[in-house]
């Protein structure tokens, strides 16, 4: 009895295996694990805001599954980019934040490090070439304020940011993927009690190495 037990366990476990063998239409997805750097291209919208791009890095990794044309792929990275007021403006919206009224004038800079998180749905355009679009939660982790020209710099920033990606990759032989992308702010990142969105636009460009 014993052993007619285990025989029919172990029939059990081989069975889906062996339908799945018969059966050449079912394929099991390719799963994708990468680490990837790049440059983050940004900029923070609003009349207080230089709004020139400026440049940071990225660096994370990434997690994937693929099956023919479609696919899902989730990350994790970190991203820094820098913000520049602008001057007066930035004072006289602002100025109950400054440390002192001698800063009026000046240009400061933030640096802004992320904790990004965006989850992508993928699309095989020709061989090779991917089609990513999604959303990305990204979280401030540290504000830097470079000039020393307010009291609380984090504290002008709301914690996190809810943005639409949507970019292209090139996986290529040898592990290889290159990819370019544009992410739109669809959230304000202004903390203060002062009206004015501050919206952030960034172009990202990257190459990764797959393990998988």
């Amino acid at each position: 009895m014993k052993l007619r037990k285990l025989l029919l366990a172990f029939v059990m476990l081989i069975s889906p295996a062996a339908m799945w063998a018969q059966d050449k239409s079912v394929s099991i997805p390719k799963v994708d694990l990468a680490i990837k750097l790049g440059a983050n291209v940004a900029k923070l919208s609003g009349d207080s805001w230089d709004n020139g791009y400026k440049a940071g890095f990225l660096g994370g990794v990434a997690v994937g599954l693929r099956e023919h044309r479609v696919g899902v792929q989730v990350e994790a990275f970190f991203s820094q980019t820098s913000y520049t007021v602008s001057g007066h403006n930035f004072y006289d919206a602002y100025s109950g934040f400054y440390n002192n009224a001698a800063d009026s004038a000046k240009n400061g800079s933030f640096k802004v490090t992320y904790l990004s998180i965006p989850v992508l749905f993928q699309l095989k355009l020709i061989p090779l070439l991917w089609l990513q679009v999604g959303p990305q939660y990204s979280g401030v982790v540290s504000v830097n304020d470079v000039d020393n020209i307010v009291k609380d710099a984090k504290g002008l920033f709301k914690s996190g940011d809810l943005s639409g990606v949507v970019g292209l990759e090139l996986k290529l032989p040898l592990h290889i993927n290159i990819g370019a992308r544009y992410i739109l702010g669809l959230s304000s990142l202004n903390n203060t009690n002062v009206s004015g969105a501050w919206q952030q636009r960034n172009v990202q460009v990257h190459i990764s190495y797959a393990f998988l």
